[in-house]
């Protein structure tokens, strides 16, 4: 059977590759990490990491374990780890996700939803805000 390392192993590969000039219409299931540099109209579930460079195009729904955009993408994501939209990416749709980075002139147009322990360990320590504010003239 699979150990724990190859599974690992399996999912850190990057075996499929989505070229500039290649158009794909439909759903794509990936079991390792993927870079997209063309197009997909289509769902993608992929188990590992997906890269989107800067001629890449998704325009439909995505899930995978991180989430790497130089590209575009249109649809709702749903990432378990980490989404990074690079100064050249836009992503536009909902996204879910534990982490999220836009870097300057990275774009994001939708709705976000944070996951995680970590959110819901630190919304212990969120202090409420007064509606009625002290201004800064008292």
């Amino acid at each position: 059977m699979f150990s724990k390392n190859n599974n690992e192993k399996k999912l850190n590969e990057m075996s499929t590759l989505i070229g500039e000039e290649t158009i794909f219409k439909g759903v794509l299931d990936v079991n390792s990490s993927i870079r997209i540099d063309g197009q997909i109209i289509g769902e993608v579930n992929c188990q590992g990491d997906v890269t989107i460079g800067k001629t890449g195009q998704v325009e439909n729904d995505l899930t995978a374990r991180n989430l790497f955009i130089a590209g575009s993408i249109k649809g709702n994501v749903k990432v378990e780890g980490k989404i990074h939209i690079y100064d050249s990416g836009s992503l536009n749709g909902r996204a879910e996700m534990d982490t999220i980075i836009i870097e300057e002139n990275g774009r994001f147009h939708g709705e976000s939803i944070m996951n995680g322990e970590k959110l819901e360990k630190s919304d212990e320590n969120v202090v409420p805000i007064d509606e009625e504010s002290p201004s800064s003239n008292e």
